[in-house]
């Protein structure tokens, strides 16, 4: 797994969308960022609040998760918002029940750390409050970018799970319009073709995973 200081370097945070330091690399936080994770349950949960011109909530209920995981996903809004104002708010789907524990439907999304996110479709458009399955074709990879740029650019990703072949796409788009370098790119998207246990960077394949983001933030140990 390629080091948080990297993306750090790579992306600046910027806290709400106006001009500030960047954030120290996460090494540096010493764990006052990034707290240790209980095994197999959540304690002191954040409900992800409502914000509809950011975000909807598919399960309020299952929208509970560790502080680090909700600053990234409020950055997020508030970074779209700023940046793309045409986009539509992305669709927020499971994080994890308030006590954590296995959560229907998932193997992970037991401590808080975990939250599926959508992709957008073309013209920034994202349907409203359900992931739907789209042909590659049809992402709309600067808004979807967009979006997971202002993530990585907090150093608080850990991974980041996607179907390859919206991957492709991403990784075409950031080279091609001159947001990475081929060097930055190779480090975040893993190679056409690659077997799982061969792939590096911090976005890899997931099967299922064609209509959104499965984003994980860093637990301390």
């Amino acid at each position: 797994m390629l080091s948080t200081t990297l993306f750090a370097a790579i992306f600046a945070f910027t806290g709400d969308p106006t001009p500030t330091p960047a954030i120290p690399p996460i090494s540096d936080l010493a764990g006052l960022q990034v707290g240790k994770c209980e095994e197999g349950h959540l304690s002191g949960a954040v409900q992800l609040p409502e914000s509809p011109q950011h975000y909807v909530r598919i399960t309020p209920e299952n929208a509970w998760g560790r502080r680090e995981m909700i600053d990234v996903l409020v950055h997020a809004g508030k970074q779209m918002e700023w940046l793309m104002p045409e986009a539509d708010p992305f669709t927020v789907g499971d994080i994890s029940a308030k006590y954590g524990g296995q959560l229907s439907g998932h193997r992970s999304h037991r401590l808080g750390i975990d939250a599926d996110i959508g992709v957008y479709w073309r013209d920034a458009w994202q349907p409203r409050g359900e992931f739907v399955n789209l042909h590659p074709r049809d992402l709309d990879t600067e808004a979807t970018w967009t979006l997971l740029r202002s993530m990585l650019n907090t150093g608080l990703i850990s991974r980041v799970l996607l179907d390859q072949s919206l991957i492709n796409e991403l990784y075409d788009y950031t080279v091609e319009s001159g947001e990475l370098t081929i060097e930055e790119a190779d480090a975040i998207f893993p190679p056409q073709g690659a077997r799982v246990w061969e792939m590096s960077g911090i976005v890899t394949h997931a099967p299922n995973h064609g209509d959104h983001l499965h984003v994980t933030v860093l637990c301390g140990g």
